[in-house]
């Protein structure tokens, strides 16, 4: 049977001991589409605490694999389509874009101000192809609330170039019921709301041979 991986839920990037950064997901999209594509493929799912308790409970028949931080995430993605290549990957998972160095201790409280150096953390989504060249990569981009489905499109366009992503799913963070788009190399799909993209989105992946 063919292997479908999927991300879910928002990456946890240390800030010290205790605290970290993070994003609004719960993963129950990457959940939701994971209990879909069980039914033809042998699904695991790669998921934030919250998303592999949702997973547990909604759709105990999927294999969830819980990570932490982004680098974490990457090397749990790259050993998985590295181990089973040929595949799907659905990479919904909310991927925090800056991290700092890392901390053992707890950074005192009670400070009039706070200042933390952030750099650019990886890229995952661009790395996939070179560990699996054949995987047919489902990506996700979420773009600002002010955009039009123009600005949207366009660089969810670039994404899907820059990725060689087969499908990108995109929509507006906390516009999550307007327009959606689903985009190919040689079409771009709009939709009314997040409902009926992802359902085309399922429709799209279980048309996929689970050979």
């Amino acid at each position: 049977m063919r292997p479908a991986l999927v991300t879910a839920g928002a990456t946890r990037n240390p800030v010290d001991a205790i605290r970290y950064l993070s994003a609004h997901a719960t993963g129950t999209t990457g959940v939701r589409l994971a209990a879909a594509l069980a039914a033809r493929f042998d699904t695991r799912l790669l998921g934030s605490a919250e998303a592999c308790l949702r997973a547990r409970l909604q759709a105990p028949e999927v294999e969830a694999i819980e990570y932490v931080g982004t680098r974490d995430l990457m090397a749990q993605m790259e050993r998985a389509l590295r181990a089973r290549p040929g595949g799907i990957l659905v990479h919904s998972a909310a991927v925090g874009d800056y991290e700092m160095a890392s901390q053992t201790t707890k950074i005192p409280s009670g400070q009039p101000e706070l200042l933390l150096r952030l750099t650019p953390g990886p890229k995952i989504v661009d790395h996939v192809r070179s560990w699996d060249p054949t995987v047919f990569l489902v990506s996700f981009k979420a773009g600002s609330p002010e955009w039009g489905q123009d600005r949207l499109e366009e660089v969810a366009r670039a994404q899907l170039v820059r990725t060689r992503s087969d499908l990108v799913f995109a929509n507006r963070i906390g516009a999550l019921d307007s327009t959606c788009l689903l985009l190919t190399p040689s079409e771009t799909v709009g939709f009314r709301s997040r409902e009926d993209a992802l359902l085309a989105l399922l429709e799209r992946l279980a048309a996929l041979t689970p050979e």
